[in-house]
């Protein structure tokens, strides 16, 4: 009962399952009070039925159960009405955000979703101009000192190029102290292991090789690459989905940003700093507990 009642109320606002007399058009199945159940909306709030449960309502029983609780449905409808809660200022309110957020979604599924797509041909060229992104097993062995700011990590960088050595600076100046004892070595470790701005940078060093300052939510790091072993090539059609995932995702944000671009561009938009200023967050207010 719960799942049915759960896929009743999941479709109240998507999918009006009543009209008022006079304006429904189609074979009426039921009436509740003046309003009108037509085979038309049944139909369609059959469509809200997950895979799972599609069998329940296939048999005349099922077809009983599911009129039944689009009855049900429509009698809390009702209710509400009669209760003048479709007047009430904070469920208009919240109506109104759901009719925002439904329109917003379809225009960027217009916009963006259906208009963006990712070729094979695409995903074939990205995978041949990036294929050290796509070596299964690839390991390299790193070290790295953290320090919190960008003026330590460029200090240090000067005093490595003029000689200095990378364990002496990681055991005396880093931040993580668990690969400080070690003069900053974190081991061999693969793709996937490290934060996706480490492990870019990291892996685009050559051994002995040390990157430039690189910030991270920890800090600043600076990287020295000291082992690589190479992995094999992973094949373009095991690779191919997660390419056009990637690309997909870029070439969305991009578009994206031009749609927003070209609104912005055809838009008036104006803004407050002043009166910005004032605005106090609720939570701003909160006391700590004691």
């Amino acid at each position: 009962m719960k799942k049915i009642l759960s896929l009743i109320f999941a479709g109240l606002f998507v999918f009006g399952c009543a009209q008022q007399k006079g304006s429904s058009t189609g074979s009426v199945i039921a009436k509740v009070n003046n309003t009108s159940i037509t085979k038309e909306e049944f139909l369609k709030e059959s469509q809200l039925v997950p895979d799972w449960a599609k069998q329940n309502f296939s048999t005349k029983d099922g077809k009983e159960r599911f009129l039944e609780e689009l009855i049900k449905k429509e009698l809390i409808y009702q209710d509400a009405k009669n209760k003048g809660l479709d007047k009430d200022k904070e469920i208009l309110s919240q109506v109104e955000e759901f009719k925002k957020m439904t329109l917003l979604s379809f225009v960027l599924k217009k916009e963006i979703e259906e208009k963006v797509q990712v070729s094979d041909e695409e995903a074939k060229n990205y995978y041949d101009k990036n294929q050290d992104k796509f070596k299964k097993g690839e390991e390299i062995s790193a070290s790295h000192i953290l320090v919190d700011t960008e003026k330590e990590a460029k200090d240090i960088l000067a005093r490595l190029k003029k000689g200095e050595a990378f364990a002496k600076l990681a055991m005396a100046l880093s931040k993580d102290k668990g690969s400080a004892v070690k003069g900053g070595d974190l081991g061999f470790f693969t793709r996937g292991r490290m934060l996706p701005e480490f492990e870019e940078a990291a892996f685009s060093l050559k051994p002995g090789e040390i990157s430039a300052p690189l910030k991270t939510q920890f800090g600043y790091h600076i990287i020295k690459v000291t082992e690589r072993k190479e992995g094999a090539m992973v094949p373009f059609e095991e690779a191919k989905e997660t390419v056009k995932r990637q690309l997909l995702s870029e070439k969305q944000k991009s578009a994206f940003d031009a749609y927003i671009d070209a609104l912005k561009k055809k838009s008036k938009i104006t803004t407050e700093s002043k009166a910005l200023e004032t605005v106090k967050m609720p939570w701003e207010n909160t006391e700590p507990a004691k």
